[in-house]
């Protein structure tokens, strides 16, 4: 394959190859590699820092963890192209990019890798001769030059202010179908400039890849414009969150067969254990402080431990009724998580709800927002606490990260808890 590559490089004068991965967060790290270096270190890989993977959201290490502690000497760890995923990024001419494997020096596979976490969990699917396939209901908000709201207002499906925004949707979209991501759709959203992007069905590791890269893509195309796109949960008190939205069914090998179309207790086994693992992973689907605020009664974003048939008052939405499109669609993920932990907690679920052949619950079949029973976590500290506790976690995702995960949602607590807020600042100052 690197005959072809080395042809493709020479062929469309790239110069530049990015090499990328994600970390712990799921932000996306690179090394700009010139195409002469990349042809001839390709198979060794090139070295980043290994606490780069296990650092806090603004690249802090913290002491409690192996990999973000000084006192390991911060090594390297190594990331391998993996050639399969090679694209020429057209609108910037001269480059490319290319997702890494990461490796420990010793050439062992890094056992904190989000993207390694999700390709075990699809392989265990593969041994049960299944196939997952995922779809991803993403939504941001776009913003002005001094990161304000560009709109005022709710405009959901608005013709007129998408025409309005077409010019950076437009090129979005385009961009994307030229690098390989194929979408349904893009539409307004529930707040103002708030946007929700639809990718096509697909291989469930395939998805969090360009899941990953489309944010990047997204936020390259904003500030193009003197715009922001942020993922943030919930940028404003008083607007609707964005969520991260998981479509997933599961297909036979072949992919000529829609399992859950077909067996109806193969699919409820499976929605079984999605629904009953929300609270337990939900720190993986809204893994940071912010999350949580868009969690509240009417607001689109589930409260409860719920299932319902086409309602979107519940965690998990069950489609199951729609012949080949028959899926189910977990609603608890914040744009803002890992794509890679947020397909990944859907699948472990829905493994677990397999491997158990557990009985699937009562649907809600009205409000689910009226009920007072199976809460979801209220904040990032009780999610935490969840995650901590479950044993259906240490079946399902390697103990370690786990525990790199915890560390790092837990300093994310303490720093929030030590800091003074403008709300604090406003209320307090001229009453105290």
């Amino acid at each position: 394959m690197i005959d072809e590559l080395e042809k493709i490089i020479k062929e469309k004068g790239i110069h530049t190859i990015e090499v990328v991965h994600a970390d712990t967060l799921g932000i996306l790290g690179a090394k700009m590699i010139p195409a002469k270096s990349f042809l001839k270190n390709y198979k060794s890989g090139f070295g980043v820092c290994r606490a780069s993977l296990g650092w806090d959201i603004q690249g802090n290490l913290f002491e409690g963890v192996e990999i973000t502690d000084f006192n390991t000497g911060c090594p390297d760890v190594i990331v391998k192209p993996i050639l399969s995923t090679f694209r020429e990024i057209p609108w910037r001419k001269g480059s490319a990019f290319v997702f890494g494997e990461i490796y420990e020096e010793n050439g062992e596979i890094f056992k904190y890798a989000p993207r390694e976490i999700l390709k075990k969990l699809v392989i265990r699917y593969e041994q049960l001769k299944y196939r997952p396939l995922v779809g991803v209901e993403l939504e941001f908000y776009l913003l002005d030059n001094e990161r304000q709201k560009l709109h005022q207002g709710i405009h959901t499906y608005s013709l007129s202010k998408g025409l309005e925004l077409e010019y950076i949707l437009g090129e979005i979209r385009n961009n994307l179908n030229d690098i390989g991501i194929e979408l349904e759709a893009t539409h307004m959203e529930y707040g103002p400039a708030q946007v929700e992007i639809i990718t096509e069905y697909g291989d469930a590791l395939d998805a969090a890849d360009k899941t990953v890269l489309l944010k990047s893509i997204v936020k390259e195309a904003a500030r193009k414009y003197d715009l922001y796109a942020t993922f943030m949960a919930k940028p404003w008190t008083q607007e609707s969150g964005s969520g991260f939205h998981v479509h997933q069914s599961l297909w036979n090998l072949e992919l000529n067969k829609n399992i859950f179309q077909h067996d109806k207790k193969i699919a409820n086994r499976y929605l079984a254990g999605l629904t009953n693992t929300t609270s337990e992973f939900m720190a993986f689907t809204s893994p940071s402080i912010n999350s949580y605020k868009r969690f509240n009664k009417y607001s689109f974003a589930p409260v409860s431990e719920s299932w319902g048939y086409d309602n979107r008052t519940v965690a998990v939405r069950s489609l199951l009724s729609n012949g080949k499109g028959s899926r189910l669609e977990q609603r608890i993920g914040s744009s803002d998580a890992n794509p890679y932990l947020a397909i990944a907690a859907s699948l472990a679920g829905g493994l677990y709800g397999l491997e158990n052949e557990l009985n699937l619950c009562e649907s809600t079949s009205t409000d689910a927002y009226l009920t007072t029973e199976k809460l979801l976590p209220k904040n990032l500290e009780q999610a935490l606490d969840k995650l901590e506790k479950s044993k259906i976690a240490k079946k399902y995702f390697n103990e370690e990260f786990i525990k790199l995960f915890l560390a790092i949602g837990r300093n994310e607590i303490n720093l929030y808890e030590q800091s003074v807020t403008d709300w604090e600042f406003n209320r307090y100052l001229e009453y105290s």
